[in-house]
């Protein structure tokens, strides 16, 4: 049964051919796209990115790979993984709920570099990055929170999207996956610091690695039903389910969208606090207290006093606060200053969190309420199970291109903005991806 699953995912990735593809996938490839390249723009400013380029960099490795916002070519796997880390240092990943962790984050940034190595057309590059999506969705679709870990076999997904890019065979493509399968997961203990960053990179390099081992004839036991029984226990894995449907119905619309650069566990919040403020013309001096009721599967945000620009983005108190002092979340909001303002300090003094322990201690599965007061006496309360931007309220094409121009603003040019914005929206109409990658990295071709 175990390698039935996995030929089966192969025989998926290697046959699948475009007018296949539903063009709601498609379009939604391409927002994700969207999203995570933004991520790993502004990402690459960031200063844990700026960190780990310097290390790359300063090892003057040969290669032709440009790495996104630093100025500098490297070779293909570093690259992937510095561009990987980029869009995970954001923290603005996509990811799917209800399951194990599925983020976008560990297919695009492998898939851009490999595409410019491969000299591929937009058309083949969508495709993989459709079908490496819906792989990694299907193949991380357990549960793994009671271990303390999360994204569990997260290289499956970036290797499926390598192997489509190279052009392999199923055999190969199934040794991929083996390959690909055992690797380390992602530790809840390292929410936010770098260590969070640097295990989704791993995978992210994980994937290209498997890929490129298996096209030498590498081998492998792609045995992915018993390796993930194994791991998780056999009442938790399911593994007909991994493809179910398969080629015909589409998962990696489950893949939930971020919206503000924190992580998701405050996007609900983040949500109420907002349409509060907006619905009631509610400024920041008339309220007296913010109170988050929340789950123990929330306790990764319960950080009343920051201390680094990781704790920042993990704090309710941080988060919430500054969206009601300054009526959004941007990364203007994450930075070292922050933290001693006192304008922000006084914000996060705003905000009290309960935790409920008779709730649900599975990520997003307690619905998130939220009470605001105000000096005056009044009282506005919401309660919501889902943020905007998952699959029961999802985006328009005009609010991620409002989140691509977001993101980027301060890093590229407008003109560049609009460029590579276009690029991603017209992907399949792409003979290649030289002069996008070169906007994103070496930035010469298009200037003010």
């Amino acid at each position: 049964m175990g390698k039935e699953i996995s030929t089966r995912l192969a025989e998926f990735i290697t046959e699948t051919q475009y007018p296949e593809i539903p063009q709601e996938v498609l379009t939604f490839t391409k927002q994700l796209t969207m999203k995570t390249v933004a991520g790993m723009v502004v990402g690459s400013s960031l200063p844990p990115s700026r960190k780990i380029a310097n290390i790359v960099k300063n090892r003057n490795l040969n290669g032709d790979i440009g790495v996104i916002g630093c100025g500098f070519q490297t070779s293909l796997w570093e690259a992937i993984f510095l561009n990987a880390f980029f869009a995970h240092a954001s923290e603005l990943e996509d990811d799917a709920f209800g399951g194990s962790v599925s983020w976008d984050i560990t297919v695009v940034p492998l898939l851009f570099p490999l595409a410019q190595y491969l000299r591929l057309s937009g058309k083949a590059l969508l495709e993989a990055l459709a079908i490496g999506l819906e792989v990694h969705v299907r193949s991380c679709m357990f549960r793994s929170e009671r271990l303390g870990l999360m994204l569990i076999p997260g290289a499956v997904g970036p290797a499926a999207g390598a192997a489509r890019a190279l052009g392999l065979g199923t055999e190969e493509t199934a040794s991929a996956i083996g390959l690909s399968m055992s690797n380390a997961p992602l530790s809840v203990i390292n929410f936010g610091t770098d260590a969070h960053y640097f295990e989704s990179a791993l995978q992210s390099l994980q994937g290209i690695m498997a890929a490129e081992m298996a096209k030498e004839g590498m081998s492998s036991n792609p045995n992915l039903s018993t390796y993930l029984s194994n791991y998780l226990g056999k009442d938790e894995v399911i593994p007909d389910k991994i493809v179910e449907d398969l080629g015909k119905t589409w998962i990696l619309h489950n893949i939930w969208v971020k919206k503000y650069p924190c992580c998701f566990l405050n996007h609900r919040q983040i949500d109420i606090v907002l349409g509060i403020r907006k619905q009631h013309h509610l400024s920041y001096e008339e309220v007296e207290k913010i109170i988050v009721h929340a789950s123990p599967g929330d306790e990764p945000c319960n950080r009343p006093e920051p201390k680094t620009v990781g704790d920042l983005q993990f704090s309710f108190y941080h988060i919430l606060g500054a969206a009601m002092l300054d009526g959004d979340v941007n990364f203007t909001h994450i930075n070292t200053d922050i933290l001693m303002n006192p304008r922000y300090k006084e914000a996060r003094s705003k905000v009290e969190v309960i935790i409920h322990p008779e709730l649900s201690s599975e990520v997003m599965m307690a619905p998130a309420r939220v009470i605001i007061k105000t000096r005056d006496g009044r009282t506005f309360s919401e309660e919501r199970k889902y943020p905007i931007g998952s699959t029961g309220e999802p985006l328009t094409m005009d609010q991620f291109k409002a989140l691509y121009v977001k993101f980027t603003q301060g890093v590229l040019s407008d003109r560049q903005i609009t460029k590579t914005l276009n690029s991603i929206i017209d992907l399949e109409k792409l003979n290649d991806i030289e002069e996008f990658m070169d906007i994103l990295t070496l930035r010469h071709k298009i200037t003010e």
